[in-house]
């Protein structure tokens, strides 16, 4: 589904390396790596917000440079690392957002789109506020919005940044799992950046980790420890 070929990533300089790598769709990867390792830089490079230092990227073997802005959103959505609000939004309206690839120019909602709007509220558990503003939530709230929003989306691929660093630890293993569920029945991939490393172990999920070495970016086996991440991605 997402696939990399000889792919340099960074700015002036190559942060990650990926010489080849294929992230497949029904599975939900972990991005570990050191502050400053170009987990971010990776994530944006994915979503065309930065553009590759070499190397080609794939969507579903065509190339990542060849989509339109319309169709790439209906390829890739993202979730940011915070989401701070939006000024008289409401929840329902601002995950409705997530259905603009799919509107006309007006932006009406069609039947389709409503229910992917309702679906979304209801599996991430919002309708209890999903008439409050964005605004009056808490970080943790608009954080699940948000990704509310990416999955109202409908995508085959989501992408998030730090999704978990604004919930708490009970929320947070309610949100992968629920991800991982996302990722199997649906068939999506799903990757997001973590420094949750001992919660992604106990989720089983696979584990791509950014070598503090080489930086190569690595799809570890699924029996790796914290040890070895912690010597890959961070060189202890």
């Amino acid at each position: 589904m997402i696939t990399f070929n000889k792919c340099e990533i960074g700015y002036k300089s190559v942060l990650v390396r990926i010489p080849e790598l294929n992230l497949s769709a029904g599975h939900i990867y972990a991005l570990i790596g050191a502050n400053g390792s170009g987990k971010s830089t990776l994530l944006n490079t994915i979503i065309n917000k930065k553009s590759l230092l070499g190397g080609e990227l794939f969507i579903d073997s065509k190339s990542h440079a060849t989509f339109s802005a319309k169709e790439l959103a209906q390829k890739i959505a993202y979730v940011e690392s915070k989401f701070d609000g939006v000024e008289y939004l409401t929840v329902e309206q601002y995950i409705s957002l997530g259905r603009a690839p799919y509107t006309d120019a007006f932006g009406r909602l069609g039947e389709d789109d409503i229910k992917a709007i309702s679906d979304a509220i209801t599996i991430l558990s919002l309708n209890s506020f999903k008439d409050k503003y964005t605004l009056n939530l808490s970080d943790g709230e608009r954080q699940l919005v948000a990704i509310a929003r990416a999955l109202a989306q409908a995508t085959p691929i989501i992408i998030l940044d730090e999704p978990t660093a604004f919930l708490d630890y009970g929320n947070r293993i309610k949100l992968i799992q629920t991800l991982t569920k996302i990722a199997l029945q649906e068939n999506k991939c799903i990757v997001f950046s973590s420094h949750d490393i001992e919660l992604c172990l106990d989720s089983s999920i696979q584990i791509l980790i950014v070598n503090q070495q080489d930086k190569n970016l690595e799809l570890c086996a699924s029996d790796i420890t914290k040890k070895e991440i912690l010597r890959i991605g961070f060189g202890i």
